[in-house]
């Protein structure tokens, strides 16, 4: 291709791409004009000859049906303003009807006070910006209508733009983060961001320490990007989420049957996130699920109404074996005697639990 053919389909590429950033607003020849420049992408040595080439490039999407003009003529010193035709490239600046529903849905997972973080907002204007299948009094309704009830005990904490940009560089990178956490300095090799009861965590490996840690987001700052760490850390911790104990094993409970009422086998109900089988009837639920011998899961499943809570049978051990969860538990073991070990230390920890809140309760009756 001819260097100037070279030129001028790079311009209009770029004048494509600035337009479809601004969705259905029409944008001054100016305005567009100034922006080029700033990009590098128009020189801005001579403008007078730039503001030739951009109306030249612009003509041609006209003529060719890729941009549409507001004004029919142009007087005097005003410019002509333009704007992306959207019927030309439909999926370069507007989302489908199946897209809109599948982010809408995505929104509903997202509490309301995390819809505010200002690192959300970019992808909330995007949705906005691109969803020209609906007006903006029907994108209202869609966000309002698209919820999420939080529980009464989620959390909630604030997470800095910069210092996400920063772990998502060292994520995909695969590069060392230099962080001061608590008022002391780390390098830790950035494995995940997870987020458990409304806080932000990072998953992380401390090469100083040689071990793993999860680390609260909101506290820490990081200060620059080491050189890239091996993919071994990556594979060994991705799967990974809290630093502290937590014993895999087969476990099943018992709850009441309402609580799969009206409810069939393809509505694939998922009563806890680890639950591999389940069966009911007029009378109870059973579910079998993945359990952890931890404070953390004895506090949660402790609240649900429980009517009774089973060891691991062989029975049990054999579902979850033609289940392979093995592959999808780090730590999980088919060895009966181990998961009965397990199932005494979730025990352990529940009356730790109940013991503590006793003495809440007596204190708030008496």
């Amino acid at each position: 291709m001819p260097k100037y053919l070279e030129k001028r389909l790079y311009l209009a590429i770029e004048v494509l791409k600035y337009l479809s950033e601004n969705g259905s607003s029409f944008i001054s020849t100016t305005e567009i004009q100034d922006k080029l420049t700033l990009r590098g992408v128009l020189s801005g040595t001579n403008p007078s000859a730039d503001r030739k080439k951009l109306n030249r490039t612009l003509s041609d999407l006209l003529q060719a049906g890729y941009v549409e003009s507001r004004f029919d003529n142009v007087k005097g010193r005003k410019p002509q303003m333009w704007r992306l035709k959207v019927k030309a490239v439909p999926y370069l600046v507007s989302l489908s009807e199946e897209e809109l529903l599948s982010l809408f849905t995505l929104i509903s997972f997202v509490p309301r006070k995390y819809r505010n973080l200002e690192v959300l907002e970019p992808g909330l204007r995007a949705v906005n910006r691109l969803g020209k299948l609906l007006d903006r009094e029907k994108k209202e309704v869609a966000m309002e209508s698209f919820d999420y009830l939080p529980v009464p005990v989620e959390r909630f904490t604030n997470i800095a733009p910069e210092t996400l940009k920063m772990i998502f560089r060292g994520i995909v990178e695969r590069r060392e983060l230099f962080i001061n956490y608590e008022g002391n300095q780390f390098t830790v090799y950035p494995i995940k961001v997870f987020n458990y009861n409304g806080i932000f965590y990072l998953s992380s490996y401390l090469p100083q320490e040689r071990k793993y840690r999860h680390l609260h987001i909101v506290k820490m700052r990081v200060y620059g990007l080491g050189r890239e760490y091996p993919l071994y850390y990556w594979k060994r911790y991705k799967d990974k989420f809290f630093s502290f104990s937590e014993e895999p094993f087969i476990m099943k409970v018992e709850l009441p049957a309402d609580y799969m009422a009206n409810l069939k086998r393809e509505h694939s109900v998922f009563l806890y996130p680890t639950q591999f089988h389940i069966e009911w009837d007029n009378q109870k639920v059973t579910v079998w699920l993945v359990a952890f011998s931890s404070y953390r899961f004895a506090s949660w499943i402790i609240l649900d109404e429980l009517k009774a809570v089973y060891p691991p049978s062989l029975e049990d051990i054999e579902i979850a074996k033609e289940r392979k969860l093995k592959e999808l538990y780090e730590g999980l073991t088919y060895n009966p005697k181990e998961n009965i070990r397990r199932f005494s230390h979730f025990k352990k920890a529940l009356k730790n639990f109940l013991e503590k809140r006793m003495e809440f309760y007596s204190s708030l009756v008496n």
